[in-house]
Protein backbone atom coordinates (compact mmCIF):
# COMPACT_ATOMS: atom_id res chain seq x y z
CA UNK A 1 0.00 0.00 0.00
CA UNK A 2 1.14 3.59 -0.74
CA UNK A 3 2.48 5.44 2.29
CA UNK A 4 -0.47 7.96 2.06
CA UNK A 5 -2.97 5.11 2.90
CA UNK A 6 -1.22 3.07 5.76
CA UNK A 7 -0.95 6.82 7.31
CA UNK A 8 -5.08 7.43 6.79
CA UNK A 9 -5.67 4.01 8.06
CA UNK A 10 -3.88 4.59 11.01
CA UNK A 11 -5.09 7.92 11.29
CA UNK A 12 -8.67 5.88 11.05
CA UNK A 13 -7.84 3.33 13.75
CA UNK A 14 -6.48 5.64 16.13
CA UNK A 15 -9.44 8.17 15.64
CA UNK A 16 -12.17 5.22 16.10
CA UNK A 17 -10.85 3.16 18.91
CA UNK A 18 -10.53 6.68 20.56
CA UNK A 19 -13.76 7.27 19.86
CA UNK A 20 -14.98 4.41 21.56
CA UNK A 21 -13.07 4.30 24.35
CA UNK A 22 -13.99 7.97 25.28
CA UNK A 23 -17.91 7.05 25.98
CA UNK A 24 -17.31 3.89 28.14
CA UNK A 25 -14.64 6.04 30.74
CA UNK A 26 -17.03 8.97 30.80
CA UNK A 27 -19.64 6.95 32.02
CA UNK A 28 -17.78 5.43 34.71
CA UNK A 29 -15.96 8.85 35.63
CA UNK A 30 -19.54 10.14 35.53
CA UNK A 31 -20.93 7.60 37.91
CA UNK A 32 -18.55 7.97 40.76
CA UNK A 33 -20.07 11.44 41.66
CA UNK A 34 -23.59 10.93 40.44
CA UNK A 35 -24.22 7.07 39.90
CA UNK A 36 -24.91 5.38 36.98
CA UNK A 37 -28.22 6.93 36.51
CA UNK A 38 -26.73 10.06 35.81
CA UNK A 39 -24.21 8.41 33.84
CA UNK A 40 -26.49 6.69 31.60
CA UNK A 41 -28.26 9.80 30.43
CA UNK A 42 -24.94 12.54 30.01
CA UNK A 43 -23.76 9.07 28.09
CA UNK A 44 -26.98 8.44 25.93
CA UNK A 45 -27.20 11.61 24.84
CA UNK A 46 -23.53 11.64 23.65
CA UNK A 47 -24.36 8.42 21.71
CA UNK A 48 -27.50 9.86 20.19
CA UNK A 49 -26.46 12.81 19.29
CA UNK A 50 -23.52 11.16 17.62
CA UNK A 51 -26.18 8.71 15.16
CA UNK A 52 -28.88 11.43 14.34
CA UNK A 53 -26.98 14.42 13.69
CA UNK A 54 -23.91 12.47 11.67
CA UNK A 55 -25.93 12.56 8.12
CA UNK A 56 -26.40 16.31 8.86
CA UNK A 57 -22.98 16.87 9.50
CA UNK A 58 -22.25 14.89 6.15
CA UNK A 59 -24.90 16.78 4.13
CA UNK A 60 -22.85 19.85 5.47
CA UNK A 61 -19.29 18.53 4.16
CA UNK A 62 -20.83 18.03 0.56
CA UNK A 63 -22.46 21.40 0.40
CA UNK A 64 -19.11 23.58 1.32
CA UNK A 65 -16.74 21.02 1.39
CA UNK A 66 -14.46 18.87 4.05
CA UNK A 67 -11.99 21.64 4.38
CA UNK A 68 -14.11 24.44 5.13
CA UNK A 69 -16.68 22.45 7.07
CA UNK A 70 -14.25 19.73 9.12
CA UNK A 71 -11.92 22.49 10.43
CA UNK A 72 -14.23 24.44 12.21
CA UNK A 73 -15.89 21.63 13.31
CA UNK A 74 -12.87 20.16 14.78
CA UNK A 75 -11.74 23.22 16.91
CA UNK A 76 -15.24 23.42 18.35
CA UNK A 77 -15.62 19.67 19.24
CA UNK A 78 -11.57 19.91 20.31
CA UNK A 79 -12.61 22.74 22.85
CA UNK A 80 -15.72 21.50 24.02
CA UNK A 81 -14.72 18.07 24.29
CA UNK A 82 -11.35 19.23 26.49
CA UNK A 83 -14.08 21.54 28.64
CA UNK A 84 -16.10 18.04 29.09
CA UNK A 85 -12.87 16.71 30.51
CA UNK A 86 -11.92 19.97 32.84
CA UNK A 87 -15.70 19.41 34.32
CA UNK A 88 -15.34 15.81 34.84
CA UNK A 89 -11.98 16.08 36.72
CA UNK A 90 -12.67 19.50 38.43
CA UNK A 91 -16.90 17.30 39.45
CA UNK A 92 -18.96 20.54 37.97
CA UNK A 93 -22.57 19.96 38.60
CA UNK A 94 -23.63 17.26 35.73
CA UNK A 95 -25.82 19.97 33.93
CA UNK A 96 -22.81 21.54 32.64
CA UNK A 97 -21.03 18.30 32.11
CA UNK A 98 -24.15 17.19 29.66
CA UNK A 99 -24.11 21.06 27.72
CA UNK A 100 -20.58 20.81 27.21
CA UNK A 101 -21.19 17.32 26.23
CA UNK A 102 -24.13 17.90 23.62
CA UNK A 103 -22.18 20.69 21.87
CA UNK A 104 -19.38 18.69 21.27
CA UNK A 105 -21.39 15.90 20.23
CA UNK A 106 -23.48 18.37 17.76
CA UNK A 107 -19.96 19.74 16.53
CA UNK A 108 -17.94 16.27 15.74
CA UNK A 109 -16.56 15.73 12.43
CA UNK A 110 -17.82 12.54 10.63
CA UNK A 111 -14.09 11.55 10.15
CA UNK A 112 -15.24 8.14 9.19
CA UNK A 113 -17.08 9.77 5.87
CA UNK A 114 -14.78 11.96 5.51
CA UNK A 115 -12.18 9.42 4.80
CA UNK A 116 -14.40 7.00 2.95
CA UNK A 117 -15.67 9.41 0.45
CA UNK A 118 -11.67 10.58 -0.27
CA UNK A 119 -10.35 6.76 -0.61
CA UNK A 120 -11.04 7.15 -4.14
CA UNK A 121 -8.82 10.39 -4.76
CA UNK A 122 -6.22 8.74 -2.34
CA UNK A 123 -5.94 6.02 -4.85
CA UNK A 124 -6.35 7.59 -7.73
CA UNK A 125 -9.36 6.25 -9.14
CA UNK A 126 -8.54 2.71 -9.53
CA UNK A 127 -11.30 0.07 -8.78
CA UNK A 128 -8.66 -3.05 -7.38
CA UNK A 129 -6.83 -0.24 -5.15
CA UNK A 130 -10.19 1.17 -4.09
CA UNK A 131 -11.57 -2.32 -2.77
CA UNK A 132 -8.47 -3.04 -0.86
CA UNK A 133 -8.40 0.13 0.85
CA UNK A 134 -12.65 -0.09 2.05
CA UNK A 135 -11.36 -3.50 2.99
CA UNK A 136 -8.75 -2.82 4.86
CA UNK A 137 -10.73 0.21 6.48
CA UNK A 138 -13.82 -1.68 7.43
CA UNK A 139 -11.56 -4.34 9.44
CA UNK A 140 -9.69 -1.84 10.76
CA UNK A 141 -12.85 -0.50 12.42
CA UNK A 142 -14.05 -4.14 13.37
CA UNK A 143 -10.91 -4.64 15.05
CA UNK A 144 -11.26 -1.17 16.91
CA UNK A 145 -14.97 -2.68 18.53
CA UNK A 146 -12.46 -5.74 19.93
CA UNK A 147 -9.61 -3.15 21.25
CA UNK A 148 -11.59 -0.43 22.19
CA UNK A 149 -13.45 -1.75 25.40
CA UNK A 150 -9.69 -4.06 26.19
CA UNK A 151 -7.98 -0.57 26.25
CA UNK A 152 -11.13 1.07 28.42
CA UNK A 153 -10.32 -1.58 30.60
CA UNK A 154 -6.90 -1.06 31.28
CA UNK A 155 -6.86 2.53 31.53
CA UNK A 156 -9.53 2.15 34.44
CA UNK A 157 -7.50 -0.05 36.08
CA UNK A 158 -4.16 1.59 35.99
CA UNK A 159 -5.78 5.22 36.25
CA UNK A 160 -8.61 7.19 38.26
CA UNK A 161 -11.53 7.00 35.87
CA UNK A 162 -11.08 10.51 35.87
CA UNK A 163 -7.74 10.34 34.21
CA UNK A 164 -8.70 7.55 32.07
CA UNK A 165 -11.48 9.79 30.58
CA UNK A 166 -8.71 12.70 30.18
CA UNK A 167 -6.45 10.05 28.52
CA UNK A 168 -8.77 9.09 25.90
CA UNK A 169 -9.53 12.56 25.15
CA UNK A 170 -5.90 13.91 24.85
CA UNK A 171 -5.51 11.14 21.98
CA UNK A 172 -8.48 12.21 20.30
CA UNK A 173 -7.51 16.04 20.13
CA UNK A 174 -4.20 14.27 18.83
CA UNK A 175 -5.74 12.05 15.92
CA UNK A 176 -7.89 14.98 15.16
CA UNK A 177 -5.62 17.34 14.80
CA UNK A 178 -2.95 14.59 12.55
CA UNK A 179 -6.39 14.23 10.52
CA UNK A 180 -6.52 18.05 9.80
CA UNK A 181 -2.40 18.12 8.82
CA UNK A 182 -3.38 15.03 6.25
CA UNK A 183 -6.51 16.60 4.90
CA UNK A 184 -4.18 19.40 4.01
CA UNK A 185 -0.87 17.59 2.74
CA UNK A 186 -2.32 15.23 0.64
CA UNK A 187 -4.59 17.77 -1.06
CA UNK A 188 -8.12 16.01 0.47
CA UNK A 189 -11.69 16.82 0.61
CA UNK A 190 -11.70 19.69 -2.13
CA UNK A 191 -14.82 20.85 -2.84
CA UNK A 192 -17.22 18.91 -5.50
CA UNK A 193 -19.21 20.83 -7.85
CA UNK A 194 -22.89 19.82 -7.74
CA UNK A 195 -24.00 17.59 -10.24
CA UNK A 196 -27.16 18.40 -12.28
CA UNK A 197 -30.49 18.55 -10.67
CA UNK A 198 -32.73 15.63 -11.22
CA UNK A 199 -34.95 16.33 -14.38
CA UNK A 200 -38.12 16.65 -12.17
CA UNK A 201 -40.12 19.49 -10.97
CA UNK A 202 -42.71 20.29 -8.45
CA UNK A 203 -42.96 18.13 -5.01
CA UNK A 204 -39.93 15.77 -6.51
CA UNK A 205 -37.51 17.88 -7.21
CA UNK A 206 -38.18 19.63 -3.03
CA UNK A 207 -37.44 15.21 -1.98
CA UNK A 208 -34.02 15.88 -3.82
CA UNK A 209 -33.03 18.55 -1.98
CA UNK A 210 -34.12 18.05 1.45
CA UNK A 211 -33.48 13.98 1.50
CA UNK A 212 -30.31 14.37 -0.35
CA UNK A 213 -29.12 10.71 -1.00
CA UNK A 214 -32.35 9.43 0.75
CA UNK A 215 -34.38 10.69 -2.36
CA UNK A 216 -32.57 7.69 -4.45
CA UNK A 217 -33.92 4.84 -4.84
CA UNK A 218 -30.51 3.18 -4.51
CA UNK A 219 -29.56 4.39 -1.90
CA UNK A 220 -32.42 2.79 0.32
CA UNK A 221 -31.32 -0.62 -1.29
CA UNK A 222 -27.92 0.01 -0.12
CA UNK A 223 -29.11 0.29 3.79
CA UNK A 224 -31.48 -2.60 4.15
CA UNK A 225 -29.09 -5.04 4.67
CA UNK A 226 -27.68 -2.65 7.37
CA UNK A 227 -30.84 -2.20 8.98
CA UNK A 228 -31.31 -6.16 9.34
CA UNK A 229 -27.69 -5.97 11.10
CA UNK A 230 -28.42 -2.87 13.17
CA UNK A 231 -31.26 -5.29 14.51
CA UNK A 232 -29.07 -8.25 15.64
CA UNK A 233 -26.63 -5.49 17.43
CA UNK A 234 -28.73 -4.07 19.36
CA UNK A 235 -31.10 -6.74 19.96
CA UNK A 236 -27.97 -9.14 20.90
CA UNK A 237 -26.36 -6.50 23.31
CA UNK A 238 -29.80 -6.51 25.40
CA UNK A 239 -30.49 -10.14 25.31
CA UNK A 240 -26.68 -11.75 25.44
CA UNK A 241 -26.22 -9.98 29.35
CA UNK A 242 -29.57 -10.47 30.38
CA UNK A 243 -29.69 -14.23 29.31
CA UNK A 244 -26.21 -15.64 30.59
CA UNK A 245 -27.06 -13.57 33.87
CA UNK A 246 -30.42 -15.23 34.22
CA UNK A 247 -28.30 -18.80 33.31
CA UNK A 248 -25.92 -18.01 36.22
CA UNK A 249 -23.57 -17.83 33.43
CA UNK A 250 -22.43 -14.49 33.03
CA UNK A 251 -18.47 -15.92 32.24
CA UNK A 252 -20.28 -16.38 28.91
CA UNK A 253 -21.45 -12.90 28.37
CA UNK A 254 -18.18 -11.46 26.94
CA UNK A 255 -17.21 -14.05 24.44
CA UNK A 256 -20.48 -13.85 23.27
CA UNK A 257 -21.07 -10.64 23.02
CA UNK A 258 -17.44 -11.01 20.69
CA UNK A 259 -18.49 -13.35 18.52
CA UNK A 260 -19.56 -11.15 16.01
CA UNK A 261 -17.21 -8.53 15.37
CA UNK A 262 -14.28 -11.89 15.82
CA UNK A 263 -16.37 -13.03 12.68
CA UNK A 264 -16.49 -9.98 11.06
CA UNK A 265 -12.54 -9.38 11.28
CA UNK A 266 -11.88 -13.09 9.79
CA UNK A 267 -15.18 -12.39 6.95
CA UNK A 268 -13.16 -8.93 6.11
CA UNK A 269 -9.71 -10.01 5.62
CA UNK A 270 -11.10 -12.89 4.15
CA UNK A 271 -13.44 -11.03 1.38
CA UNK A 272 -10.41 -8.65 0.99
CA UNK A 273 -8.05 -11.29 -0.26
CA UNK A 274 -10.72 -13.54 -2.30
CA UNK A 275 -11.10 -12.86 -6.02
CA UNK A 276 -14.67 -12.85 -6.73
CA UNK A 277 -15.69 -11.51 -10.29
CA UNK A 278 -18.91 -10.55 -9.71
CA UNK A 279 -21.15 -7.12 -10.17
CA UNK A 280 -21.08 -5.42 -6.39
CA UNK A 281 -25.52 -5.73 -6.31
CA UNK A 282 -24.79 -9.50 -7.01
CA UNK A 283 -22.16 -9.63 -4.34
CA UNK A 284 -24.40 -7.03 -1.64
CA UNK A 285 -27.40 -9.79 -2.21
CA UNK A 286 -25.09 -13.05 -1.72
CA UNK A 287 -23.73 -11.56 1.35
CA UNK A 288 -26.66 -10.10 3.15
CA UNK A 289 -28.02 -13.78 2.81
CA UNK A 290 -24.82 -14.85 4.42
CA UNK A 291 -26.08 -13.01 7.41
CA UNK A 292 -29.73 -13.83 7.75
CA UNK A 293 -29.89 -17.71 7.54
CA UNK A 294 -28.09 -18.18 10.47
CA UNK A 295 -29.90 -15.39 12.31
CA UNK A 296 -33.08 -16.89 11.46
CA UNK A 297 -32.32 -19.84 13.38
CA UNK A 298 -31.80 -17.85 16.53
CA UNK A 299 -35.03 -18.66 18.17
CA UNK A 300 -34.65 -21.89 18.23
CA UNK A 301 -31.54 -21.22 20.37
CA UNK A 302 -30.87 -22.98 23.73
CA UNK A 303 -27.49 -23.78 24.35
CA UNK A 304 -24.77 -20.98 24.85
CA UNK A 305 -22.60 -22.83 22.54
CA UNK A 306 -24.82 -23.09 19.78
CA UNK A 307 -26.01 -19.11 20.20
CA UNK A 308 -22.39 -18.51 19.83
CA UNK A 309 -21.86 -20.10 16.47
CA UNK A 310 -24.86 -18.88 15.17
CA UNK A 311 -23.41 -15.10 15.88
CA UNK A 312 -20.31 -15.98 14.48
CA UNK A 313 -21.17 -17.30 11.40
CA UNK A 314 -23.77 -14.07 10.36
CA UNK A 315 -20.42 -12.61 11.98
CA UNK A 316 -18.62 -13.20 8.93
CA UNK A 317 -20.72 -11.59 6.61
CA UNK A 318 -20.54 -8.56 8.14
CA UNK A 319 -17.40 -6.64 7.57
CA UNK A 320 -18.29 -7.46 3.69
CA UNK A 321 -21.52 -6.06 4.09
CA UNK A 322 -20.00 -2.73 4.80
CA UNK A 323 -17.25 -2.95 2.15
CA UNK A 324 -19.35 -3.51 -0.38
CA UNK A 325 -21.77 -0.94 1.28
CA UNK A 326 -19.24 2.04 0.85
CA UNK A 327 -18.47 0.71 -2.67
CA UNK A 328 -22.02 0.82 -3.98
CA UNK A 329 -21.94 4.34 -2.14
CA UNK A 330 -18.84 5.42 -3.96
CA UNK A 331 -20.18 3.87 -7.34
CA UNK A 332 -24.09 4.65 -7.50
CA UNK A 333 -24.20 7.64 -5.38
CA UNK A 334 -23.73 11.06 -6.74
CA UNK A 335 -20.20 12.45 -5.97
CA UNK A 336 -21.65 15.91 -4.51
CA UNK A 337 -23.80 13.36 -1.74
CA UNK A 338 -21.38 11.12 -1.04
CA UNK A 339 -20.54 12.54 2.61
CA UNK A 340 -23.81 12.34 3.41
CA UNK A 341 -24.32 8.63 2.08
CA UNK A 342 -21.62 7.39 3.84
CA UNK A 343 -22.64 8.80 7.46
CA UNK A 344 -26.17 7.22 6.69
CA UNK A 345 -24.23 3.58 5.84
CA UNK A 346 -23.66 3.66 10.06
CA UNK A 347 -26.39 5.98 11.16
CA UNK A 348 -29.27 3.55 9.51
CA UNK A 349 -27.42 0.62 11.53
CA UNK A 350 -27.94 3.15 14.91
CA UNK A 351 -31.07 3.80 14.48
CA UNK A 352 -32.33 -0.14 13.82
CA UNK A 353 -29.84 -0.76 16.82
CA UNK A 354 -31.94 1.84 19.14
CA UNK A 355 -35.40 0.66 17.90
CA UNK A 356 -34.86 -2.69 18.29
CA UNK A 357 -33.02 -2.58 21.64
CA UNK A 358 -36.40 -1.47 23.14
CA UNK A 359 -38.05 -3.89 22.00
CA UNK A 360 -36.06 -6.45 23.12
CA UNK A 361 -35.55 -4.83 26.71
CA UNK A 362 -39.05 -5.19 26.98
CA UNK A 363 -39.28 -8.83 26.53
CA UNK A 364 -36.49 -9.79 28.57
CA UNK A 365 -37.37 -7.23 31.67
CA UNK A 366 -40.31 -10.26 31.49
CA UNK A 367 -38.33 -13.11 31.32
CA UNK A 368 -39.63 -13.85 27.81
CA UNK A 369 -36.40 -15.04 26.12
CA UNK A 370 -38.23 -16.85 23.38
CA UNK A 371 -40.17 -13.75 22.55
CA UNK A 372 -37.26 -11.90 22.32
CA UNK A 373 -35.00 -14.03 20.08
CA UNK A 374 -38.13 -14.46 17.73
CA UNK A 375 -37.99 -10.76 17.21
CA UNK A 376 -34.32 -10.85 15.97
CA UNK A 377 -34.89 -14.31 13.91
CA UNK A 378 -38.16 -12.04 12.54
CA UNK A 379 -36.10 -9.38 11.10
CA UNK A 380 -33.60 -11.66 10.04
CA UNK A 381 -36.70 -13.34 7.75
CA UNK A 382 -37.81 -9.63 6.97
CA UNK A 383 -33.58 -9.38 5.64
CA UNK A 384 -33.66 -12.65 3.49
CA UNK A 385 -36.86 -12.13 2.30
CA UNK A 386 -36.10 -8.78 0.90
CA UNK A 387 -33.04 -10.09 -0.68
CA UNK A 388 -34.39 -12.10 -2.35
CA UNK A 389 -37.00 -10.32 -3.85
CA UNK A 390 -34.48 -7.67 -4.68
CA UNK A 391 -33.49 -7.36 -8.62
CA UNK A 392 -30.90 -4.59 -9.27
CA UNK A 393 -28.20 -3.75 -12.10
CA UNK A 394 -25.80 -1.01 -10.94
CA UNK A 395 -26.68 2.08 -13.59
CA UNK A 396 -23.18 3.48 -13.54
CA UNK A 397 -21.34 -0.07 -14.65
CA UNK A 398 -20.56 0.43 -18.19
CA UNK A 399 -20.19 4.51 -17.84
CA UNK A 400 -17.21 2.80 -15.39
CA UNK A 401 -16.58 0.08 -17.62
CA UNK A 402 -15.44 3.00 -20.44
CA UNK A 403 -13.67 4.66 -17.60
CA UNK A 404 -11.29 2.39 -16.95
CA UNK A 405 -10.69 1.44 -20.35
CA UNK A 406 -9.96 4.62 -21.62
CA UNK A 407 -7.28 5.19 -18.41
CA UNK A 408 -6.36 1.76 -18.81
CA UNK A 409 -5.03 2.51 -22.79
CA UNK A 410 -3.61 6.23 -21.62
Amino acid sequence: MRPRVLHLLTIALVARTAGAIMPVTLLVSLAQPYGYGIAAVVNGVYIALLAFVAPLRGRLLDRIGQRRAIVPMAATAIAFTVLTAVSVGAQWAWGWTLTTVVVAGLTSPPLNAALRTSWRTVVDGEEGPLKTVHSADSVLEEMGFVIAPLLAGLSLTALSPDRAYQLSVAVYVVVVTAYLLALRRYNLGERVTPSPPPETVGTRQRVHRWMGPLAEPRMLLILSPLLLMGCIFGGGAIFIPAFTQHLGSFTWTGPLLAMISVGGVVGGIAYGALRWDADLWRKYKVLTLGFAIPSCFLVAVRPLWLLALLLLLSGLFVTPIFINAFLLVDREIPEDSRNEANTWVSASTNLSNAAITIVVGTYVTGGRWTAALGVLSGCAAVGLVVALLTRVRSATAPARAQHDTVSSAD
